[in-house]
């Protein structure tokens, strides 16, 4: 009996090991423009600010002139203009506010010329005392074109660094005291 026992522990802790080691480990992704800020504001503040059309505009420091929600039911469709008049279509994919992470993918009627795919990343972390704000890009395509695409896109992203970093800084006005 005792030999029956052991033999079925062995076979049962053998299946184990071999099933766990036929699980594929998670695809690394390969970003192409990455830019980070640390803010001394709290994460859901942060939070609330992409969510918010208008303040998403502020937080552009003037490189987005408007953020118009052209579809609201998921996935969230809207159409961003930039302040050289261009603007884009874009899909808002991933939105989780438990995990702080939205993505959000190109439409494809504004995919550049050579441009197959882009999407951006935003990811949201307390970083205590501060917030880390990452943004993240990729895109398939044309290598010229993609280049191009990506110069852009670090532009836009070094904008919102400038905006949230103002955003972060304001001053409240001091109580005068009697």
């Amino acid at each position: 009996m005792k030999n029956i026992l052991w033999l079925l522990f062995l076979v049962l802790g053998l299946t184990a090991t071999k099933a766990s080691a036929q699980m594929p480990t998670a695809q690394q992704i390969k970003w192409d423009a990455n830019k980070e800020v640390e803010l001394s504001m709290d994460v859901d503040s942060v939070w609330e600010i992409f969510q918010r059309p208008e303040l998403l505009k502020r937080a552009s420091n003037g490189y987005v002139t408007s953020v118009e929600i052209t579809d609201p039911k998921f996935p969230v469709s809207r159409k961003i203009t930039f302040a050289n008049g261009a603007s884009r279509m874009e899909n808002v994919v991933q939105n989780e506010r438990q995990n702080k992470l939205m993505v959000i993918e190109f439409a494809n009627a504004s995919l550049p010329r050579g441009i197959k795919s882009a999407e951006i990343a935003i990811f949201i972390r307390l970083q205590d005392p501060t917030t880390k704000i990452l943004w993240k890009a990729k895109a398939t395509g044309d290598s010229e074109a993609k280049k191009i695409l990506i110069e852009q896109l670090t532009a836009e992203f070094e904008s919102y660094v400038a905006g949230f970093n103002k955003m972060s800084r304001k001053v409240i006005p001091a109580v005068k005291m009697n």
